[in-house]
């Protein structure tokens, strides 16, 4: 598959005119390095109703046996040189039949052609020597890279759309537009910014119907938005609770999730629909009373809200800081007035108690 433009001339791309056997280390070469992709990379896809990508028929025919597949890489490969423009990368196009979960299955994958040397061992004139060869035809090597994949399971396979699974590794897990839209006339299954709205709302109420101990809970609230804060433009839960929960939390923790119909395994992270809550943290008591704080100033790096336990369900906080403010509160509707406390604030410090914390 050459690097080309839109506007260059189309050139002729050597093709497989059959299926090619693969032996028994190559299966299981070829099968180990594409199960890291898709265990770390990969999403679930659906058929975009609204593409014009014929890869879905393409996909469907194979799967029902209304095609070969030799007819169908041909077909896939002149669709994907038709998707990619003059910036996307040129590779060699790998379409195989899989097996997943014992059913039939297609893989297409796009991956690196490399060169290289390969040296063997001669004699001449009786003295040993080495027989240099450039080949212009590798793939897969130790470090060769796999740019993208998609596998269908006839599992996936309805009258009204297909699903599979889908990895771009070229884009710190998103995937290019051109492969996923223009080529896989595909979408993700769970859209980033409602799947992100769901681990957070899930994470928030597991913490709070699960964790007694209010430093716990605290502790992972500050996690939570903390990972939701984080530049990563991707989550894996699993990895979140291996890395913020204590070891006898983390399976009821993930088994909450599932519940939630959040998915756990990485998604794409999104955080439009849950940053204005990202921004402060609210303790609310059972008594009425309730503290709200910025997430970077409550992290009790200085002792600034500090939680102690007294026992039977009671926790007392302790609140260090200048005041500035003091504000009459009303429930929603109701009125407030604000008082300014003296130009030259003083430091003060107040203690409220109550039963266990809720946060939000």
């Amino acid at each position: 598959m050459p690097q080309r433009r839109r506007t260059d001339p189309n050139e002729s791309i050597p093709l497989s005119q059959a299926p090619c056997n693969l032996n028994h280390d190559v299966r299981t070469a070829l099968q180990a390095r594409l199960r890291g992709v898709l265990a770390l990379s990969g999403r679930e896809i659906v058929e975009n109703p609204d593409s014009k990508s014929s890869c879905p028929d393409y996909v469907y025919s194979y799967l029902t046996g209304e095609a070969n597949l030799v007819d169908v890489s041909v077909d896939l490969v002149h669709l994907l040189r038709s998707s990619q423009s003059g910036v996307n990368s040129a590779g060699m196009l790998l379409v195989a039949d899989a097996r997943l979960a014992d059913k039939k299955s297609l893989l297409i994958v796009k991956l690196e052609q490399e060169t290289g040397m390969q040296a063997t061992e001669t004699v001449v004139n009786g003295l040993r020597t080495f027989d240099m060869k450039y080949l212009a035809d590798l793939l897969l090597t130790e470090k060769s890279k796999i740019h993208k994949v998609a596998l269908f399971s006839e599992d996936g396979v309805s009258e009204d759309r297909i699903e599979g699974w889908a990895a771009d590794r070229q884009l710190s897990g998103r995937m290019a537009v051109f492969f996923l839209e223009r080529f896989l006339g595909c979408q993700q299954k769970s859209e980033p910014r409602e799947v992100t709205r769901r681990f957070h709302d899930a994470a928030i109420e597991w913490i709070n119907s699960y964790i007694a101990d209010p430093d716990t809970r605290i502790n992972y609230v500050m996690a939570t938005l903390a990972e939701l804060q984080s530049p990563t433009q991707f989550l894996n839960p699993v990895t979140f609770a291996q890395q913020h929960l204590d070891v006898t939390h983390r399976d009821a923790f993930i088994e909450h999730l599932r519940a939630a119909e959040v998915p756990c395994r990485t998604f794409d992270k999104d955080t439009e629909h849950v940053e204005s809550r990202m921004k402060n943290m609210r303790v609310g008591f059972a008594n009425g009373a309730f503290i709200v704080a910025p997430v970077g100033d409550a992290s009790g790096e200085d002792d600034a809200i500090l939680l102690e336990d007294q026992g039977d369900g009671i926790t007392s906080v302790t609140v260090t800081g200048t005041v500035t403010t003091a504000t009459a509160y009303a429930s929603p509707g109701g009125g407030r007035r604000t008082r300014r406390t003296r130009s030259d604030q003083t430091a003060g410090q107040g203690e409220v108690s109550g039963d266990a914390p809720v946060l939000r």
